[in-house]
């Protein structure tokens, strides 16, 4: 019995820092990419696999506390990135793995909470554009934004609606990234021979 704890407490600690170290590197490499070629949705697109790595370490190591090292290890490497360092990623990988975190302690680790976690910690992405502008640059840079949206509408003509089906079709692509996320997470976990509950 005191064997099987103790092979329980070191896949409690190998797996999220293993799992947590290929997220950071993920996000040191690829992310780092995406933000200096300016890729569209691209906080969506690191949380979704952000997700997909979280879905995997719980699925070896299905204990509290592993989601949050897994975090934790993946901003540690994230901080040795070349594009140097950036707030707004590290305060995202915090919260996505807080709010995945807290999924899978209070629903245990199944499809469903798959499904939810994924669901939170990619559409974190929404509030936390406009959280982290406001903090990093006042209040008044969205003012700034909407004299520009205004110009721009009577620029081209546009309808003021126009700009609630692009904010519709940004909220629509993070919604296929949260599915197309949760998905991969599955078939992985079913992949790698993991059986959810």
């Amino acid at each position: 019995m005191k064997e099987k704890n103790e092979i329980s407490a070191l896949k409690a600690t190998v797996f999220p820092v293993v799992f947590g170290v290929m997220w950071g590197l993920f996000e040191m490499v690829f992310g780092s990419y995406l933000h200096m070629i300016n890729f569209p949705l691209r906080g969506a697109v690191m949380a979704g696999f952000g997700a997909i790595f979280m879905c995997i370490s719980r699925s070896y190591a299905n204990r509290i506390g592993v989601t949050l090292l897994s975090s934790a290890v993946a901003i540690a490497v994230k901080l040795f990135s070349y594009g140097g360092f950036k707030l707004g990623p590290v305060i995202g990988i915090f919260i996505e793995g807080f709010l995945m975190e807290l999924t899978f302690s209070a629903l245990k680790f199944n499809m469903l909470s798959v499904f939810i976690a994924s669901f939170l910690c990619v559409l974190e992405g929404v509030p936390h554009f406009f959280i982290t502008t406001w903090i990093m640059y006042g209040g008044s840079i969205f003012d700034v934004y909407i004299n520009a949206l205004n110009n721009i509408s009577k620029l081209f003509g546009f309808k003021s609606s126009f700009y609630i089906w692009i904010l519709a079709l940004w909220i629509l692509c993070h919604i296929v990234i949260w599915i197309f996320s949760a998905l991969i997470s599955l078939k992985l976990i079913r992949w790698l021979k993991n059986e959810i509950p």
